[in-house]
């Protein structure tokens, strides 16, 4: 057996009095779909900003290809695409500027960075869109753009927090055709919802982070046994 691309070991984050992560675990092989799934302060977020090596953690151990995540940030980054959770694009620039400047951001030549751009307009399904500046997008075309720009670098792991928060129905169904895309191409991704239909489209297994009888709980489970996830979920929700 391989190797997991990402290695979580008892991973705790305390800010003050509260507990934001609680001594989760959980791997990552290489071109699986891995959820995180819970309700809005579960710490969901706050295990992508780890995972991104944007943040500290309080305790455990973060492997990220091989490396820890606090001892050589600007090394995993490098390997690492992001889609946050509320889009940063620059709505004065273009949809192609934007993709341009990321591209540069990451010391990649212009030849490279035009062919790319040209890849990924076409997988966000914007390129009619290419000369129209970002403030001038619907929501879901931004949220394309965003994991599109995510994309630019070819990185090895796709984290996307909250892909498709604030969008409408059809919104979410186009993004999750291209996220499914990208699962059949073989591309890692690491994604938090709170959506558990849209769990069940994307990922291959998740980590289930509930509170539970005021004391916080993580479940690492396989999306074969989905259904009885998702009984056990409502029973619990009843609680």
């Amino acid at each position: 057996m391989s190797k997991p691309l990402i290695s979580v070991r008892g991973l705790t984050k305390v800010f003050g009095d509260f507990t934001a992560v609680d001594g989760i675990d959980f791997d990552v092989a290489k071109g699986e779909s891995f959820g995180l799934l819970g309700p809005n302060g579960a710490g969901k977020s706050t295990t992508m900003r780890i995972l991104a090596a944007t943040s500290t953690r309080t305790s455990g151990t973060v492997e990220i290809l091989d490396k820890d995540p606090e001892k050589f940030g600007p090394l995993v980054r490098a390997h690492l695409g992001v889609v946050p959770q509320q889009d940063n694009l620059d709505g004065e620039l273009t949809v192609t500027e934007n993709l341009y400047i990321y591209g540069r951001y990451f010391g990649l030549s212009k030849k490279f960075i035009k062919a790319k751009i040209e890849e990924l307009l076409e997988f966000a399904q914007l390129e009619e869109k290419r000369d129209v500046k970002v403030e001038a997008l619907s929501g879901g075309m931004k949220r394309r753009l965003t994991i599109a720009r995510g994309l630019v670098s070819e990185p090895d792991i796709l984290l996307l927090d909250e892909p498709t928060t604030g969008l409408d129905p059809q919104a979410r169904h186009i993004l999750w055709d291209r996220l499914f895309r990208l699962k059949e191409q073989g591309v890692t991704l690491v994604l938090t919802t709170h959506f558990m239909d849209e769990a069940e489209q994307l990922c291959d297994r998740l980590v289930v982070k509930l509170t539970l009888w005021m004391k916080q709980s993580s479940y690492v489970i396989d999306l074969l046994s989905w259904t009885r996830v998702q009984s056990w979920l409502r029973a619990r929700r009843k609680v």
